[in-house]
């Protein structure tokens, strides 16, 4: 199975076609070492980053994500932890890392719970009301890897009934998009 990128409309954008949500803007790395790709023992975004790679920089098709990976997307509201949106018990597939201009993506497919649990916490949060408010926070292992502003068109996506759940995670450093789709692929 693989997730369809072909709803992505060209690189700029927040919601895109074909019932994908693409989490745009530059990568946030908050730790110095991990964007440079650093192996310290503490530092869960590190290593080979054509690890699974094909000659061309690309992963296969989707696999199941693992269950336990220590992967989580959290929202914060004015810059405060406010809720878990969701994390890698509530997704259903991954596939990744795909490389296109500068950005490496890694695709996410939340299952139904997880669609269901994203939607509802934009709600209960304000983020419908007020996207500008609000980031979501991605971490994997407790270091940040993704920060992402929310605005209206990517809530107004996210909550929407006709998404299917498809997320893409792009980010500006290839080894950190590598150690998220490692971390949560169950192969």
């Amino acid at each position: 199975m693989e997730l369809s990128r072909r709803g992505i409309l060209g690189g700029v954008g927040a919601a895109v076609a074909v019932g994908v949500v693409g989490f745009a803007g530059a990568a946030s790395v908050t730790d110095d070492d991990a964007a440079a790709g650093g192996t310290g023992p503490d530092n869960p975004v590190s290593g080979d980053a054509s690890v699974g790679a094909g000659d061309d920089g690309e992963q296969g098709g989707s696999v199941p994500v693992d269950p336990d990976a220590p992967f989580e997307a959290r929202l914060l509201r004015d810059g405060e932890d406010d809720r878990r949106l969701f994390g890698a018990g509530d997704l259903a597939r991954v596939q990744g890392v795909i490389t296109e201009d500068d950005e490496h993506l890694v695709y996410v497919s939340l299952g139904e719970a997880g669609v269901e649990g994203l939607r509802t916490g934009l709600e209960d949060a304000g983020a419908t009301d007020e996207p500008e408010r609000f980031v979501v926070s991605m971490t994997l292992d407790g270091t940040e890897v993704r920060r992402v502003e929310l605005d209206e068109a990517t809530v107004s996506a996210l909550t929407d009934e006709e998404w299917g759940g498809v997320v893409t995670l792009p980010f500006g450093e290839q080894t950190v998009a590598q150690s998220v789709y490692d971390s949560l692929a169950d192969e």
